[in-house]
């Protein structure tokens, strides 16, 4: 249990208006940080394992703001202080069959001034075991893509295990390429992939026919990407705004299993519960490398936590999650 993780990635601040208000009758707004790899960082701190995450932020209070939220879960944030704001993201709360709404305001980030040859990664590497990161940062520009790809090939040259999700946002592919000529260059790196097959041809560049199963998807997927071990994928199902039904699977190229399903009604925030999972089945996959059921029902169970609780990051602990995976749930008062 002594793996130590490397994440990359952006770190926002998130502005909600509260009472599930829409964006347009917002007078205040609830502040968060987080974003994809920042809140998987947090998560697996507070699980117990060390981690560094990677990002730049302004040399002002809200950059020192977001840093000092991910040290108090542990994590050890490495920032290259430059640039002169920090992205920010606007999240209307849905409700019943209204959908929840993002608006995005990260143009001209810190984070953005990021380039090739700026990060040491052999440093930053130096003491690591495992690389994460997702599909949100090469989406940003041509240039964090070409950073991505700097990473991942020192990370596969060092002996790192390699994760990444696919998180794939539509509305953040704006600089003239498409996700299927960008996302199959840099996925080639890794050992464990959490994406869903509807992301084949448009993020993967991976042809899928009518009909195919998911275990055939998933497959191909290996077979185009041969240095993937395991490949996970969530959910939903009779979903609305405020009620779901969730459950993952993984595919480790020889089976695919499945999950127990969890009802999740009255969902105070999903925002962040694809996150949950990654950081789930990081841990699980850690913790019990040749049970892959078990580390499934561990991010699964994960991530089921994360829709009661506000903001970005995952609360949740590992004793916390166990006991729902024992069966533990009902919403019980723990005395």
């Amino acid at each position: 249990m002594s793996k130590r993780i490397v994440t990359f990635g952006e770190i926002l601040l998130r502005l909600s208006p509260p009472s599930h208000l829409r964006l347009t009758q917002a007078t205040s707004f609830d502040l968060y940080y987080g974003c994809a790899e920042a809140n998987v960082a947090a998560s697996l701190a507070k699980f117990g394992l060390p981690v560094k995450f990677i990002t730049a932020v302004p040399p002002n209070e809200l950059g020192e703001s977001s840093l000092s939220m991910l040290r108090s879960f542990g994590v050890e944030p490495i920032a290259f202080t430059q640039g002169k704001r920090l992205g920010i993201y606007y999240f209307e709360q849905g409700a019943s069959e209204r959908p929840g709404k993002v608006v995005y305001d990260r143009e001209d980030s810190s984070f953005s001034t990021l380039r090739k040859e700026m990060i040491d990664w052999e440093t930053i590497f130096k003491d690591a075991d495992w690389f994460h990161w997702s599909g949100i940062t090469p989406s940003l520009s041509l240039e964090l893509a070409e950073l991505c790809k700097e990473a991942l090939v020192v990370a596969e040259n060092m002996g790192l295990t390699i994760s990444a999700d696919l998180n794939y946002r539509p509305t953040l592919w704006k600089y003239g390429k498409h996700a299927n000529e960008i996302m199959p260059n840099l996925v080639q790196h890794c050992d464990l992939l959490l994406g869903g097959i509807d992301e084949s041809e448009k993020v993967l560049g991976v042809k899928m026919n009518e009909g195919e199963t998911e275990e055939i998807v998933f497959a191909n997927w290996m077979k185009a990407f041969p240095k993937l071990k395991n490949i996970t994928s969530t959910h939903r199902m009779r979903a609305n705004a405020s009620s779901n039904s969730l459950n993952a699977s993984i595919w480790n190229g020889k089976e695919l299993l499945h999950s127990r399903e969890y009802n999740v009604s009255h969902i105070i925030d999903r925002i962040g519960a694809g996150d949950a999972f990654m950081a789930g089945i990081i841990y699980g996959l850690i913790t019990w490398p040749d049970d892959h059921q078990t580390a499934l029902e561990f991010a699964v169970a994960a991530t089921c936590l994360k829709h009661s609780i506000s903001g970005d990051i995952n609360l949740a602990t590992v004793s916390e999650i166990k006991a729902l995976m024992s069966g533990s749930g009902g919403g019980r008062v723990s005395r």
